[in-house]
């Protein structure tokens, strides 16, 4: 059984083992020896919501660094300095349909079109980049169940890469190592609300004397923050089992697990910032897929997909909000985890480009111009509203372009953009 800490300078990987368990640690100065030089890497986040926003609350109206913040982003008005609002942009003929969530990290045209084969998407060609670096190339997630539509994830052959639509199945694959038996042990062992951190705090504080100050705050948020994720996947999975109660009623609309694309969400996203924490992949995608069924969320009192086909009827154009408002606090919440992380001498959000849009412009009509487009962090200049022409769109993968060479890789071109974005800084 090995005891030894792991500190590999040259490719930054920083693990302690003990048993079964393998805990990658957050990017730490005082471990990362002459590849802190280089300063913490960077890392790329893509997240699609796959019924879209309300175009009149997402958009604001005024262009440029003084835009008037609309309904929907007054909700991340807080971190107005953290990410540029992009109009007028998509992904030219695409179609309508859901069927163009397969190309929304793509371009590729025409997925309803007989013979579609789907191209490469930006996220698996940003994990190709740093393929080696981290012990996940890449992960691609959902908060779906795997009942229908997948992730966001294609090859360069135009292949879907399955998604993981378990948190706990996420946190297991990045937390838990060891034989399968010692495997199911260890899942056991955290089904019991036992923490994977338990066999290490030993291990942890002969870790500590030898991390500065400043990397001593930093060790101790992850492993609160590892606790914290911890009994949220446990909570979700107990619920998930627990026998309902029996009701002699009128069954109302499914209000049951299976609806609560919020919570899923959030567990999802706290997944992901522990996987950018620790260095355990570059390159996340999530596909936070809507349901059919009534959201667990006060005031709503229909399916969300059919009132995000809401036809302009007042009435569940209210609904749509409500629940895309709580999505948007979802984000707001993790954006702030990102921002309040420290790594390096910035955050995590710094090192971290999260992209956040819809494969929908406006889901009523399954309408795929003018898609609502944000992206945060990886250190660009924010704060400012980029308009583009809403009758002649700007190619999406001009602005995959940018994120690209952003993240390091040489290319001028992305599906069906050449060249990078006007007004990103």
């Amino acid at each position: 059984m090995s005891r030894r800490l792991i500190a590999g300078a040259s490719s930054r990987r920083q693990f302690l083992r003990l048993g079964s368990s393998l805990l990658a640690l957050p990017w730490l100065e005082s471990l990362a020896g002459a590849a802190a030089a280089s300063g913490p890497p960077r890392r790329l986040v893509a997240i699609c919501n796959n019924f879209g926003f309300y175009a009149p609350s997402f958009f604001p109206v005024d262009p440029g660094e003084n835009y008037r913040p609309s309904e929907y982003l007054e909700i991340l008005d807080d971190l107005r300095s953290k990410f540029t609002v992009f109009s007028g942009i998509s992904h030219p003929d695409i179609g309508g349909d859901h069927a163009s969530e397969a190309c929304f990290l793509t371009s590729a045209k025409r997925p309803t079109s007989p013979g579609f084969r789907n191209s490469v998407s930006l996220d698996f060609l940003a994990a190709q980049h740093v393929a080696g670096a981290t012990r996940f190339p890449m992960m691609s997630l959902s908060t779906g169940d795997g009942g229908g539509g997948g992730g966001l994830t294609y090859t360069s052959t135009g292949a879907s890469v399955p998604p993981l639509y378990s948190p706990n199945a996420a946190f297991v694959k990045m937390f838990v190592s060891g034989t399968p038996k010692q495997v199911e042990a260890e899942v056991h062992r955290l089904r019991r609300g036992r923490s994977v951190l338990d066999k290490m705090e030993g291990r942890f504080g002969d870790l500590s004397q030898k991390l500065s100050t400043r990397d001593r705050q930093q060790l101790a948020d992850y492993t609160e923050a590892v606790r914290e994720l911890e009994k949220q996947v446990q909570l979700d999975e107990e619920w998930a089992v627990r026998p309902k109660p029996v009701i002699d009623a009128t069954p109302p609309t499914d209000s049951g697990d299976r609806s609560d694309t919020v919570g899923r969400s959030k567990l999802m996203l706290n997944i992901i910032k522990l996987a950018l924490q620790t260095d355990s992949t570059r390159v996340i995608s999530l596909a936070i897929r809507g349901q059919d069924s009534r959201p667990p969320i006060d005031g709503v009192t229909e399916g969300h997909h059919g009132i995000s086909h809401h036809g302009n009827d007042p009435k569940k154009i209210e609904q749509l909000k409500l629940i895309e408002k709580a999505e948007l606090q979802a984000l707001k919440g993790f954006l702030t985890d990102l921002a309040t992380t420290r790594e390096g001498d910035g955050s995590l959000l710094d090192n971290t480009q999260v992209l956040v849009g819809s494969n929908l412009g406006d889901a009523s009509w399954h309408g795929t111009h003018n898609l609502p487009i944000l992206l945060a962090g990886g250190g660009w200049k924010h704060g400012r509203h980029v308009a583009g022409d809403p009758k002649n769109n700007t190619p999406l993968g001009k602005l995959f372009v940018s994120m690209l060479q952003r993240f390091g890789m040489e290319t001028d071109a992305f599906g069906s953009g050449s060249g990078t974005i006007d007004g990103l800084v």
